[in-house]
Parts: structure tokens; C-alpha cells; sequence
């Protein structure tokens, strides 16, 4: 049963909400005393035909009727209600009308705002249109004056600004990036001046073209010489040099007892001793020799990031280059290379012009590290990768790796086939897996065989034993050896019956009983039964009933 909304009763006498609602319950029920026409009449059914296009467009004129009348007294109840005296700002409705009103509340404009008077703008309140939005500006822009009290403007929660008896105050410090001027007085990035006279201090009080001339001077600061210095007896600086060209050192000597050569440095002949020997020596002009008397010459150190070749590095002779520039390397002796200063890993040989090539003492990694690889013990030569599958646990699936190793090598030949005037060899493959899965075929050129068995197949011929084979014809396979079956056999197809099709020797499942069904059997000598049934069916173009009893009580006609 409907159940009137409790709000109904709680409506106020003369709110904005009691005439919305009055309208609204006018208007719908003057709605719903519409009324569908009869479609049962002559007009709309003749005899047993109904004229279903007409009904169809009664009910869709009916219904565009109905519908805008209703959004008629929606729009034309809620302008109403808006535009009435009682929708003010300062009355029960809330609502603020469009002619002027006033208001008692909180007013939010969060996507944009414009005020002004007389219909020009005074105050605009916007936000830039960037695509990044950090990059956007919020601006509040104000055409025409802006009054404000004794205490000025405030920034940050600061009175920064503040005027009483025509004096400006100025509270905190001001930074400005052009100058400042008062009266006379202006300043500027350059300098203070006055009436365009500038003011000396201890910056600027000493003239470039004053000469100076003293006995003894302690300069306790820097002193800096903008022409040229000539020293006409020794220098003496024990607490650091730093010397250097177009205001840009050259040679620093710190008072770490360190020389720092940030230039240059020209040889021209001789070279760079330490303790007497040369450890770079211009020879000529075509040779320069780096060298460590009795010492390890190192290039580079822990702290060195990278050594850089700008030329290829030859043999003693320089007949061969051994490393180029650009990374090629070549070794004509041997090779050799390990790891973390441990064995060989990698080594060349040479046995003879025939016998030549490449050791490798451990693994083969492909990829990576962990990835699969291969290696040998002497004996045989091994193959190792990862075997992936997920596994769930807890819900979540996980991936489970580990790893199958595999070989193959030589082992002495198990076949019964094998010759009996040496030792036979046979290629083995072996591996942790649980199956060998080929997606090609397997073929041998003459045959495949089982180790220790005479089982092997050979073209056209298949052999279990010596005896005991099959043989392809050109229409079939003809068998040597007997035959025996345990489950059934029959044609490709086969269905029982007398209707049916194929051939089949079946056992029953239930009872054990072998059921053999032929189209034609034809039997030369004896055949022996110890039950024959016989079974015949006789078909007419009527209706005819063969039985060993036949009754009836009713006859019914079935139309």
C-alpha cells in the first residue's frame, strides 16, 4: 500500500517550497486526467485485424503530449518560484533573484569571478590557462582605484604598508631592480650619488691613474695588479703560488705540498726525471718513451674511470696491430682470460697447421649469467637451462626455475647389430627430463633401432625379432608372427545392427562374450555352432505384421 512522504506535513506556511510544491501537484493532476482512447473500436480494430501502425501512433502522440506538458510545468513552477518576491536573499526561500536582491550568506565563486558597476568590470578574479598546472597564475585584476585604511596593505599576515599624518611607513626590507630617488639623493646598482656626483667609499676611494710609490708595504688583504710585475731579485711564497695567463690558473702549489698543473705543460726536448731517470723522455722528434726504472708502470688507478685509446697498439716489431682504437683485438701468440684473478677460462692452441683452435675451461653462458649454458668433463659435452612454470600458492601465482642439465658423447655400442670385428660406438643423448619432445620428424638413413633389442625400423619394415615383423605392401601391411588382441578390432567406422556399417569383433563388457558382426561370411570346410539363431526381416509397401500373437481391443482414429 503507498505510504505518504512524513515531509509533506512539515512543509512551511508561505516558503518558497510549499509553492513549488502546490504548482507541481496542480499541474500533475491536471496531467493524469489524460486519457488513452479506446483501441478496441472499429476505428482501430476491423473484424480480427488490428491496426497496430494507428494504436502505435495514438500511444507515441499521446505520450509526446504528456511529456511536454510536464516539462512545461516543471520550467514554468521553478521560474515562477525563482522570480517571485518571496525568493530573496533575506527571505525563507534562499534564493537570490535575478533583478537584485541582497544577501545574508556566504557567497563562493570558485571558477571565476567579475564584478563591477554601471556594466563595466572593475574586479576580475582568474586563472591562466597553461597546460601544466603548476605553471598556472592566480590573478586578481582591479581596473580603477583601490582605497585602502590607515594600516595599508597586508602580505603574508605582514602590515607591510601603513599611512598616519602623511607619513608612509615601510616595514620591513625593500629590495628594488631599478633605483631609488630622493631630491638629490639617488641610488642605484651602480652607486650612491648626489646631484650626479658619486660617493667614495672603501670600494671606490683609490684612483687607477694615481701613481704609488713606498719603501716596505704589508698589504694584509689581497693585492691585486692590473699591469705588469717585475721582480728584480727572488720571489719567496711558502704559503702557496697559484700562476697562470689571462686570469686563468696554470700551475697552483696548495699548502698541502701539492703542485696542480692545470695547463699545458711544453716539452721541448728533454723530458720529466724522477730520482734521476726519465719517466717521459722526448728522444726525438719522432719518439717519446714512458718509462718506470726499475718500477711497475702503471696506467690508471682505482680512482681512474676510463682509459681511452686514440691509437692502435702494435707488437715490438710493429708488424702486427694487436688492440685498434676502436676495440678490435688480436693476439698472433695465444690468448688466454679468466675471471676475478682466477684459472683460465678462455685459451687458444695450436697443435699443428691442422689442429687448432679455442678452449674453453668452464661454462658457455648465453644471455646471461644464469642463463642456459654448456660445458664438458672430458668426457662429454653437457647442456643446462632454466625450466619455468607457475605455480600457485596462497592464492597468488608464482614462478618456479630450475634448472635441467643434458649430455651427449660417445659410449660403446649396446646394439645386437654391431660389428663383430672391432668395437662399435654409438652417439648417446641423455638428459634429467622426463621425455624428449621433437617437433620435426626423426629420420635415420637406414634404420632406427632400441639398444640391446632387435627391435628396429627399417623402410617398409618394421621388426620385433628376427621372425616377428611387419612388412609395408603396396595396399597394406602383411604380418609375420601371430597375432594376438586384447582389446577389440574393426573398421574405422562401425556401427551394429542390421542397418549398420563397418565390421568389429567387440567383447562385451558386461558378460565376456566375443561379438563378431559382417556384412557376407563365407566359410570353406567345417563350421561348428553350438547356438544358431536367425533373424529375418520382410518389408512391404503396406502394412504388414508378422508375430506369434496378436490381439486387439481398440481401434482409435488419430486425425
Amino acid at each position: 500500500m503507498a505510504k505518504l512522504n512524513e515531509g509533506i506535513s512539515q512543509i512551511k506556511k508561505g516558503s518558497a517550497l510549499e509553492t513549488m510544491y502546490n504548482r507541481l501537484l496542480t499541474g500533475m493532476e491536471q496531467a493524469s486526467h489524460e486519457t488513452l482512447p479506446d483501441f478496441t473500436g472499429s476505428d482501430y480494430v476491423d473484424g480480427y485485424v488490428v491496426n497496430e501502425e494507428k494504436i502505435n501512433l495514438e500511444i507515441h502522440e499521446y505520450e509526446n503530449i504528456t511529456r511536454k506538458n510536464s516539462a512545461y510545468l516543471l520550467a514554468n513552477t521553478i521560474i515562477s518560484s525563482l522570480s517571485s518576491e518571496e525568493g530573496g536573499g533575506s527571505s525563507t526561500g534562499g534564493f537570490v533573484s535575478i533583478n537584485g536582491d541582497s544577501m545574508t550568506g556566504l557567497l563562493k565563486a570558485l571558477y571565476g569571478f567579475t564584478a563591477g558597476d554601471n556594466g563595466i568590470t572593475i574586479i576580475d578574479v582568474y586563472q591562466t590557462s597553461e597546460n601544466n598546472p603548476q605553471d598556472r597564475k592566480n590573478i586578481v585584476s582591479i581596473n580603477g582605484e583601490l582605497h585602502l585604511p590607515a594600516h595599508g596593505l597586508y602580505i603574508n599576515g605582514q602590515n607591510v604598508i601603513s599611512y598616519d599624518n602623511d607619513l608612509i611607513t615601510l616595514n620591513g626590507n625593500v629590495i628594488c631592480s631599478g633605483y631609488i630617488k630622493l631630491g638629490d639623493l639617488e641610488i642605484s646598482n651602480d652607486g650612491i650619488s648626489y646631484q650626479g656626483n658619486e660617493f667614495y667609499h672603501s670600494g671606490n676611494s683609490n684612483k687607477e691613474d694615481v701613481n704609488w710609490t713606498m719603501k716596505d708595504g704589508t698589504v694584509t688583504g689581497n693585492l691585486s695588479v692590473k699591469g705588469t710585475s717585475t721582480f728584480q731579485s727572488g720571489i719567496t711564497a711558502l704559503h702557496g703560488v697559484d700562476l697562470g695567463f689571462d686570469n686563468t690558473s696554470v700551475l697552483a702549489i696548495s699548502a698541502k705540498r701539492l703542485a696542480q698543473l692545470t695547463g699545458d705543460l711544453n716539452i721541448v726536448t728533454g723530458g720529466i726525471q724522477f730520482d734521476g731517470n726519465y719517466i717521459i723522455h722526448v728522444k726525438n722528434n719522432n719518439v717519446i718513451s714512458f718509462s718506470a726504472s726499475n718500477k711497475i708502470l702503471n696506467l690508471g688507478d682505482d680512482n681512474t674511470k676510463q682509459i681511452n685509446l686514440q691509437t692502435s697498439i702494435y707488437d715490438d716489431d710493429g708488424e702486427y696491430e694487436m688492440i685498434s682504437k676502436f676495440g678490435s683485438a688480436y693476439f698472433p701468440e695465444s690468448f688466454k682470460a679468466g675471471h676475478n684473478l682466477g684459472n683460465i677460462l678462455i685459451e687458444t692452441y695450436k697443435k699443428s697447421s691442422e689442429d687448432s683452435g679455442v678452449i674453453f675451461r668452464r661454462y658457455i653462458r648465453l644471455k646471461s649469467e644464469d642463463g642456459p649454458g654448456f660445458f664438458s668433463d672430458g668426457d662429454s659435452v653437457f647442456f643446462e637451462a632454466p625450466f619455468k612454470y607457475n605455480k600457485v600458492a596462497d592464492d597468488d601465482t608464482v614462478v618456479i626455475s630450475e634448472t635441467i642439465k643434458s649430455s651427449f658423447g660417445y659410449i660403446e655400442s649396446l646394439s645386437l647389430y654391431a660389428p663383430l670385428n672391432r668395437k662399435s660406438s654409438s652417439l648417446m643423448f641423455s638428459t634429467d627430463a622426463d621425455f624428449f619432445v621433437f617437433d620435426k620428424p626423426i629420420e635415420g638413413k637406414k634404420s632406427i633401432g632400441i639398444a640391446d633389442s632387435k627391435t628396429r625400423l627399417l623402410p617398409n619394415e618394421l621388426f620385433f625379432d628376427d621372425s616377428i615383423y611387419w612388412l609395408a605392401l603396396d595396399n597394406g601391411v602383411k604380418h609375420y608372427g601371430n597375432a594376438f588382441f586384447v582389446n577389440d578390432i574393426g573398421s574405422v567406422t562401425f556401427s551394429s545392427g542390421f542397418a549398420g556399417n563397418g565390421w568389429g569383433i567387440i567383447q562385451n563388457k558386461l558378460t565376456g562374450n566375443i561379438t563378431a558382426t559382417f556384412d557376407d561370411l563365407t566359410i570353406r570346410k567345417k563350421m561348428r555352432i553350438y547356438e544358431l539363431e536367425v533373424q529375418k526381416q520382410s518389408v512391404t509397401n503396406g502394412s504388414w505384421w508378422v508375430s506369434d500373437a496378436c490381439s486387439g481391443d481398440l481401434v482409435e482414429e488419430i486425425s
